[in-house]
C-alpha cells in the first residue's frame, strides 16, 4: 500500500464554485475522457487509476511508485486539463490534498460513507463513487487494488448509513419545504403556482412530480427559462410580466426570484385569489423572501419560510455530525479488514504460480521419470495412480495457501496486541 496516492480538491480545500475550473471539457464525453485518462496513466507510469468529478470534488487515487511532487501536480492538471486557466494551475498546489499510504484508503471510505461529504449524510455520493469506479473498471483504468478497494468501501458506506443515523434528518432546504408543505396533506389533483425558474424551483417541481403531483403554471422574468422547466413538469410558462392576468385557481404557490423586494404583495395576492377564500399554503424559498409579511398577516394561509427551513436544516445537521464519531469507528473496523484481504490478496499472487508447478512435477512424473513403470501396469492400476496423483496435487496446492492466511493472521493480530 505504500505507492498508494490520492489527490483531491473539495469543498474543504477550495471555493466550491471554482472547483469547476479544474474539471476539463472533456469530462461529459466518456470516450475522450477515457483516452485522456489512459494518457494520464501512461505518461506517469501509473499501474491503476480511479478518477471521479463531481460538482463539488475532484479526485485522483492512483498507484505509483514515485511521489507527489509539486511539479508532478502541476504537470499531472496540465495533462488532465490543457485549458486550465493559468491561475488555477498556478495556485492547485494550495487548493489540493493530498494522501497516500492507507490514508488514500481510509479517505475513499469516508467519501463512499459521506462522512467527508459538503453535505454529511447525504447519499448521492456513494451513487458517483459507484459510477466513477465502474467507468475506470470498464475502460481498463483500474486494476485488482482498486477493485479490493471498493469491494470494501461500497459495504462500508452502506453500513455506516444503516447502522449510524448519519443520513438520517433532512437538511436539504428543498427537500425539507416539500416535507413541509405535506404535512398539510394537498391531494394530488393540487393546482401549483410557481413565481420563478431557477435551479430551487426546478429541485422542488421535480420532487412533487416524484410525489405523483402534475399540474403546474410557472411565472418567470424570462420566458424562454418559465417555458424550458414548464415543458419538464408537463406544465404551463409564462413571464412574469404576465402574473397580473393570471385567472387561473390555485392550491399552492411557490416562490423563489433573486428579487430584492417581495414580488408578492397583498394587492398583487388579493388579484391572484380573487374572491376564493380557502387556505392556500405559501411556500417562499426566496432570499429575501417574495411574499410580503403582509400576505401571511391579512389573508387565510399557512406560510413556509426559508429561516425556518434553514434553522430545520441546520439542527438536523448537527445531529447528523454527532453520528460521524460513531461512523468513523466502522471506518476504523473496516480498515482493518481491508489490510488483512490486501495481505492475503498479495500472498494468493506470490502463490498464484504453485498449481502450474505442481501440475509440471506430476506430469514429468507420470510422463517422464515413470513412465516406463507406470506402462506395466494393468488398467486398474494405471487409474488408481492418476486418482492418487490427482488427490495429491489438490493438496499440494492448497497447504501452502492455508499456511500462508494463518501467518496473516497471525502477523495482524500481534500488530493488534502492540497496538493495544
Amino acid at each position: 500500500m505504500k505507492n498508494f496516492r490520492l489527490l483531491t480538491i473539495t469543498h474543504k480545500t477550495a471555493n466550491i464554485n471554482h472547483i469547476g475550473q479544474y474539471i476539463p471539457s472533456v469530462n461529459s464525453d466518456a470516450t475522450a475522457l477515457s483516452a485522456r485518462l489512459h494518457e494520464i496513466k501512461q505518461h506517469f507510469q501509473m499501474d491503476e487509476l480511479l478518477y471521479m468529478a463531481t460538482c463539488n470534488r475532484l479526485t485522483f487515487f492512483f498507484i505509483r511508485e514515485e511521489e507527489t511532487t509539486e511539479s508532478f501536480i502541476i504537470e499531472l492538471f496540465s495533462k488532465l486539463h490543457p485549458g486550465i486557466p493559468q491561475h488555477c494551475l498556478g495556485g492547485v498546489q494550495d487548493v489540493i490534498a493530498s494522501y497516500s499510504g492507507i490514508d488514500c484508503v481510509r479517505h475513499l471510505f469516508e467519501v463512499a460513507a459521506s462522512i467527508d461529504s459538503l453535505v454529511v449524510g447525504e447519499r448521492e455520493i456513494l451513487r458517483q463513487i459507484k459510477e466513477a469506479y465502474e467507468f475506470c473498471q470498464k475502460e481498463k483504468l483500474s486494476g485488482d487494488h482498486i477493485r479490493l478497494i471498493m469491494k470494501m468501501a461500497i459495504p462500508t458506506a452502506k453500513e455506516v448509513l444503516t447502522r449510524t443515523k448519519i443520513g438520517e434528518n433532512n437538511v436539504s432546504i428543498v427537500s425539507l419545504a416539500v416535507l413541509e408543505m405535506l404535512q398539510y396533506k394537498p391531494a394530488l389533483n393540487t393546482n401549483f403556482l410557481i413565481i420563478g425558474a431557477g435551479q430551487t424551483n426546478a429541485l422542488v417541481s421535480k420532487l412533487l412530480i416524484n410525489k405523483g403531483y402534475s399540474n403546474f403554471t410557472i411565472y418567470n422574468r424570462s420566458l424562454k427559462k418559465a417555458e424550458y422547466l414548464a415543458t419538464r413538469v408537463e406544465g404551463k410558462g409564462f413571464a412574469l410580466s404576465d402574473l397580473p392576468n393570471y385567472k387561473d385557481t390555485f392550491d399552492v404557490l411557490i416562490c423563489c426570484t433573486r428579487a430584492d423586494r417581495p414580488l408578492i404583495t397583498p394587492e398583487v395576492y388579493q388579484q391572484l385569489v380573487g374572491d376564493d377564500t380557502s387556505t392556500k399554503i405559501i411556500v417562499d424559498l426566496g432570499v429575501p423572501g417574495d411574499v410580503s409579511r403582509k400576505v401571511v398577516n391579512d389573508f387565510n394561509v399557512n406560510y413556509i419560510e426559508i429561516e425556518t427551513l434553514r434553522q430545520l436544516a441546520k439542527e438536523n445537521l448537527a445531529r447528523r455530525m454527532e453520528e460521524v464519531e460513531a461512523a468513523n469507528e466502522i471506518v476504523g473496523e473496516r480498515l482493518e479488514v481491508f489490510r488483512q484481504n490486501v495481505r492475503q490478496r498479495r500472498v494468493e499472487r506470490a502463490l498464484s504460480a504453485i498449481p502450474s508447478k505442481v501440475k509440471g512435477v506430476s506430469e514429468r512424473a507420470l510422463n517422464g521419470v515413470f513412465k516406463k513403470e507406470i506402462e506395466e501396469l494393468d488398467p486398474n492400476s494405471k487409474e488408481l495412480l492418476e486418482r492418487v496423483v490427482s488427490y495429491m496435487e489438490k493438496k499440494y496446492i492448497s497447504i501452502p495457501m492455508v499456511v500462508a492466511r494463518e501467518v496473516v493472521e497471525k502477523e495482524l493480530n500481534r500488530e493488534k496486541d502492540e497496538k493495544n
